[in-house]
């Protein structure tokens, strides 16, 4: 499967370009989710790690123009045709959206450099 990423979405990720990157469903699963820091809301995360981070919990690969966009099982449900990350023109969010429904309307970009420091 293939996650369109938009040319301004690109450009939010590009200064990421040597990491990995992961669409993290945060649902307290997972080496990157914190456990009871999921809510009751769907909330995806972009979180970009360095390309010698343990990925096993996020083994599954969506192809896109960036590379590989790694994922857990608990986050197929969302992927269904269409998937697709684009900024919003008025509030410069990321949006994660399919042909179906606009899943989150403020995707965040965290670089786990930082937040492991």
């Amino acid at each position: 499967m293939k996650i369109e990423i938009t040319p301004e979405a690109q450009a939010k990720l590009a200064k990421f370009n040597d990491k990995n990157i992961i669409l993290d469903l945060d649902d307290g699963l997972g080496r990157f989710s914190g456990e009871g820091d999921c809510a009751l809301i769907t909330k995806f995360r972009i979180i970009m790690v360095d390309k010698d981070e343990d990925l096993s919990d996020y083994s599954i690969k969506l192809d896109s123009v960036m590379g590989p966009i790694y994922y857990k099982e608990s986050a197929e449900e969302f992927l269904k045709p269409g998937i697709q990350l684009h900024v919003n023109p008025k509030t410069q969010l990321l949006v994660f959206k399919n042909d179906f429904e606009t899943i989150d309307n403020s995707v965040n970009i965290i670089d786990f450099d930082s937040v492991k420091a």
